[in-house]
């Protein structure tokens, strides 16, 4: 395992990672507007179009670790001016949101080694199809947490002393962001990958990116004059400085399982 960590750095630093990561945050960036709109859409099927909008929000709020609050107020403040979209504004917004799914393919498939890919048709077809796995999942995910509030409020708080109540979510979340590392790893390679060293892979970045929000969260609250220097668009800055770790740590974690995937191919 600490050979293949190694090996999986080198490769990092062979592939460009750190210029794959800025590609995939920028285009999580320019992709982010349209996918809030898209979600607001498809939750707007089962909510009201003020509640599908303050879930959405809530829900991203939960990913970025620092400037919650300024978050939260911009999400919103976009989100408000647009009404839920009709079938054709869905369709647009599910064609621009796909550049971002295409890129993570890109990506992966630099990692692993794909030298030809799936196609534009098939690998539009396949990106449209993940944009709907990630909306249901997303939509689902807003249930959940709201259970997990709930048991926590009534179930754990009384019974279990406070650290004991956060450490346990904490690996909840970690759990899930294995799940979410997983599928990509999975489902965005033009090629099939060994199921254990996505496992592998999957946990390592999953670990590495709570380790990165607490860190970073830690830097702004202690270091950080993102607001100082740029004013209101602080949170727009930190959020691209975010988004740009977590590239870093989606590619890690992508080079450790084809580390993995090449050193058990070569014993067995």
């Amino acid at each position: 395992m600490i050979v293949a960590l190694w090996r999986s750095l080198a490769r990092f630093y062979g592939h460009n990672g750190f210029f794959l990561a800025a590609g995939l945050s920028f285009y999580f960036l320019i992709c982010l507007i349209p996918m809030l709109f898209l979600f607001v859409s498809l939750a707007g099927f089962a909510l009201s179009g003020e509640a599908a909008s303050q879930a959405i929000v809530h829900q991203l709020g939960q990913l970025v670790p620092v400037y919650r609050k300024e978050m939260h107020e911009i999400l919103a403040r976009i989100i408000a001016t647009r009404k839920l979209s009709g079938i054709l504004g869905t369709l647009i917004l599910v064609l621009f949101s796909t550049q971002l799914f295409g890129a993570q393919r890109f990506v992966l498939n630099q990692v692993f080694d794909v030298r030809r890919g799936r196609g534009f048709v098939k690998g539009m077809a396949s990106d449209i199809l993940m944009i709907f796995v990630l909306g249901a999942l997303f939509l689902s995910s807003i249930a959940i947490v709201d259970l997990f509030a709930w048991f926590r409020a009534f179930v754990l708080s009384p019974v279990m002393p406070r650290f004991w109540v956060r450490w346990t979510f904490v690996g909840l979340a970690l759990l899930f962001n294995t799940l979410l590392f997983f599928m990509a790893y999975r489902y965005f390679p033009s090629r099939r990958v060994n199921a254990w060293a996505m496992v592998w892979g999957a946990l390592l970045a999953a670990g590495l990116w709570e380790v990165a929000k607490q860190v970073f969260r830690w830097y702004i609250v202690s270091f950080g004059v993102y607001d100082q220097i740029y004013g209101p668009l602080g949170a727009l800055v930190a959020l691209g400085m975010f988004v740009y770790y977590s590239g870093i740590v989606f590619i890690l974690g992508a080079e450790y399982t084809a580390a993995l995937e090449a050193r058990w191919r070569r014993r067995g």
